[in-house]
């Protein structure tokens, strides 16, 4: 998954610009023989041809992680740029401006005013190495790439979500012989990082008797979540909140399972019952460090469980409740 994972996040995609994600999920589904649709800007899908007599299960990432999008430029070649999205960076940091010849350097400075809280005195200030491109208002900027996988840790911008993308980007070899008795529908959608638009088309064009979400979320000592324990089941966020007895039945599926409890953040899962999905919507999540920044860090092992963890949670949910 690594090499899939790696190439996923050397792309743009910022919430709203999306298309290279999109396109890199297109052709890898078609290259697995896949029917593949497009909901306009909005989301991409794909199952197999031939429709099995059976439930369905739609496996949901976003293609889209925190940027920047230009707001003004300034006479001496500098920006100001606002983010898309939450940013976590208290530091000057490299940045990638998107570019119609290719991507440029670009650098994230602190906002003018010093005592400005990080962040929070927007606009932000970006500047250039080399001669300042031609830039427009709306113009988009994320972080630079970087790779480092070294004692069974990997970092690298854009876990969130690209590692959704990369697992559902290999339909065949992961999913394919773990749910061989299930209609699997995998999608990808836009703009999570912002509003949810993405999920919220996602949700009326596909009928789904169970939803498993694919995301990235927060190592946290206090609720003893950490890297190499596996994935994380959302408990309760600002998006979903399971019940008991559907918390029981998840955690007893055989996948090694963290959990999680909060309410100042929440995923696409939030979309579908607001659409008038009435079947199961479960976050099943990547635990990372350093969320939203730079370097985004999570364990190789956690990786490697995925798949299997959104196996057994999806045979439990469609498993008659006792």
């Amino acid at each position: 998954m690594l090499e899939t994972l790696k190439r996923y996040c050397s792309l743009h995609a910022t919430p709203g610009d999306e298309e290279a994600v999109f396109e890199a999920l297109r052709a890898d589904w078609r290259a697995q023989g896949l029917d593949v649709r497009t909901l306009g800007r909005y989301a991409v899908l794909a199952q197999p041809g031939e429709r099995k007599k059976s439930d369905t299960l739609l496996l949901v990432a976003h293609a889209d992680s925190p940027g920047f999008s230009v707001e003004s430029v300034q006479p001496d070649g500098e920006a100001t740029v606002i983010p898309l999205g939450g940013i976590r960076q208290r530091e000057p940091a490299d940045l990638t401006l998107k570019c119609a010849d290719g991507p440029r350097p670009a650098r994230l400075e602190r906002p003018p005013a010093p005592a400005a809280p990080w962040l929070r005195g927007l606009p932000l200030r970006v500047t250039f190495p080399g001669p300042c491109p031609a830039l427009r208002k709306g113009d988009r900027l994320c972080w630079a790439p970087f790779w480092e996988a070294r004692e069974g840790r990997l970092t690298t911008p854009f876990l969130d979500n690209r590692a959704g993308c990369a697992l559902v980007a290999a339909w065949h070899g992961r999913f394919a012989e773990l749910l061989p008795g299930f209609n699997v529908v995998v999608a990808a959608t836009a703009m999570e990082e912002v509003n949810g638009f993405g999920a919220a088309i996602l949700a009326q064009h596909v009928q789904a008797d169970a939803v498993i979400v694919l995301d990235a979320t927060y190592a946290a000592a206090a609720q003893g979540i950490a890297l190499g324990r596996g994935p994380v089941l959302t408990l309760s966020d600002a998006s979903c909140i399971l019940p008991p007895a559907l918390r029981d039945r998840l955690l007893a599926c055989g996948a090694p399972l963290q959990t999680e409890v909060y309410n100042f953040s929440g995923t696409d899962a939030r979309a579908f019952p607001t659409h008038g999905a009435t079947c199961p919507v479960i976050p099943l999540l990547l635990p990372t460090e350093g969320n939203h920044s730079p370097r985004e860090t999570c364990a190789v092992a956690d990786l490697e469980a995925w798949p299997a963890a959104v196996a057994a949670v999806a045979r439990t949910l469609f498993e008659p409740a006792l």
